[in-house]
């Protein structure tokens, strides 16, 4: 078996759905910087306004690509927009460009779905469902097909509490849940959620779970593929350390909490998570495509679809919430500007102490702050921040309340079927990790790119976060101090009249 990664790339044409997303850019951008791909080919929505070639133009643009600015007109003729939209019938597609589809594109990467938690199942199923369903019937007639990798996720059965790479039975038939959400208005479908998505969290792993059987009965005879990453977070090292362009699962908590405004979430702090970084979950599955190729060409009337989960099993990065957080602490991080109080975060599992606190902690300094505010003849905000942060909160304290075994067996297989040279160019060993590093990297990285803070007066905003230190310190002091003096009163009081 060959081990070049990068051959089997060699001037093939890649297809992406959720190609401006944040998978999507890092795929984008691997394959321009190490692959001598021939063409890109990113079905893209019209967006606020925003053609589909403006917003290619504003991809270059992104701080992840930077690297490919460089060489901007050696790569921009290798990308191409085709105006498309997974909500739709034929993805939106024109003829013109479904011709280009079967004719042109090698390998297709399935990044695109609807990734609102809170979101409708109607919304869910006809993006994640449907928009598989569109994508998977227009490659059955693609010529020189090498590849099909569909993104899915790796708590998409989470109703086990052991993921297996493997396929799970189908909660309802995909094709009937396409026929409700089509037929069925919203507000019926809305009706009828919970008793559909049943023992799932959510619409959208209850939609994921459906979209991957789909190519168990709609891509026969095709070399497709499963890939389920954990929670992705930040990169490593490529193409920049300490990247993200959003803040899912993780990220947020992180984020809020280092600005002083969550202190308080409900999960258990000693459960581990899997979280994996971002630029080794792109090699991995840059890597896979090219494995289920290898495993398609050698058993094609035998074939079935791989299925392989990226996990942290076994591996540095499975942390429980509080080791996450202590792991930060440790990692001499540069604080926030927008820092408004010294980083705390209880993590409580009792659902009434955590409404008790919630109520304390997050909703009576909203009420002073915004209070303050008003007075000052500025807008009110801080209710409504965290109205947003405890509705996310809320989402995701199924998957800070449980844990997960999610097995990944075919990770190492594969990882032992690299040369050395594509093990450096595509690693995905998350062993290889500075922990320390990594964790400091990560906390620059949402200052850097998310907040957009300058990074040229870090030594200012550190200072000014000592004194944020001070005050939490000398608050918190005072006031145990302060609850100390009627029990000490109180004590003294029985003392006296034990001694009478």
């Amino acid at each position: 078996m060959s081990c070049d990664v990068r051959s089997f790339y060699k001037d093939k044409n890649v297809l992406l759905t959720g190609g401006t997303g944040f998978l999507g850019k890092m795929i984008v951008e691997k394959l321009l910087r190490t692959c001598d791909v021939e063409g890109i080919y990113l079905i893209v929505r019209p967006k606020k306004g925003l053609a589909p070639e403006e917003r290619l133009k504003s991809l270059f643009e992104e701080p992840i690509l930077a690297k490919i600015r460089e060489n901007k007109w050696k790569y921009y003729k290798k990308i191409h927009a085709l105006e498309g939209n997974l909500a739709k019938k034929e993805l939106g597609l024109s003829e013109e460009d479904k011709e280009l589809i079967r004719n042109k594109i090698n390998i297709v990467f399935h990044c695109g779905a609807f990734l609102n938690m809170d979101s409708k199942l109607s919304e869910a199923i006809i993006t994640n469902v449907r928009g598989t369903l569109e994508i998977l019937e227009l490659i059955k007639g693609t010529q020189n097909f090498d590849a099909f990798v569909q993104i899915s996720t790796s708590y998409s059965n989470c109703y086990e509490k052991v993921i297996k790479e493997k396929f799970y039975p189908p909660p309802v038939d995909p094709e009937l849940l396409i026929r409700m959400s089509e037929e069925l208005s919203p507000n019926i479908l809305s009706s009828i959620t919970n008793e559909l998505i049943g023992k799932w969290p959510n619409c959208y792993v209850f939609t994921k779970a459906v979209a991957e059987n789909l190519l168990l009965t709609k891509a026969k005879n095709l070399p497709v593929g499963l890939f389920r990453p954990a929670i992705v977070t930040s990169t490593v090292s490529e193409p920049i350390a300490g990247w993200s362009d959003n803040l899912y699962g993780p990220l947020g908590i992180v984020l809020s909490s280092y600005c002083g405004i969550l202190r308080i979430i409900r999960a258990n702090g000693n459960l581990k998570s899997h979280t994996v970084p971002g630029d080794m979950c792109i090699n991995a599955i840059l890597c896979f495509a090219w494995d289920l190729n290898n495993k398609w060409k050698t058993s094609q009337d035998t074939y079935n679809p791989p299925v392989m989960n990226f996990s942290a099993k076994n591996t540095k990065l499975l942390l429980s919430v509080r080791q996450y957080i202590d792991c930060i602490n440790r990692s001499d991080y540069p604080p926030f500007k927008k820092a408004m109080w010294h980083q705390m975060l209880f993590l409580i599992e009792s659902k009434f102490c955590y409404i008790i606190l919630k109520f304390l902690l997050h909703t009576v300094p909203a009420y002073l702050i915004d209070s303050l505010l008003i007075m000052s003849a500025r807008k009110a905000r801080m209710k409504s921040i965290y109205v947003k942060i405890e509705k996310t909160s809320d989402i995701l304290s199924h998957f800070l309340m449980n844990e997960w075994d999610i097995s990944n067996e075919s990770v190492k297989k594969m990882w032992e079927n690299l040369d050395e040279k594509d093990r450096e160019l595509f690693n995905f060993d998350i062993n290889s990790i500075d922990l320390n590093l990594y964790f400091k990297n990560m906390v620059t990285g949402m200052k850097k790119f998310i907040l957009k803070e300058d990074m040229t007066k870090a030594k200012i905003h550190k200072q000014r976060y000592k004194r944020l230190t001070l005050l939490h310190y000398t608050l918190k002091y005072s006031l145990i101090g302060l609850s100390v003096i009627p029990v000490y009163r109180t004590i003294s009081r029985l003392v006296s009249q034990k001694k009478r």
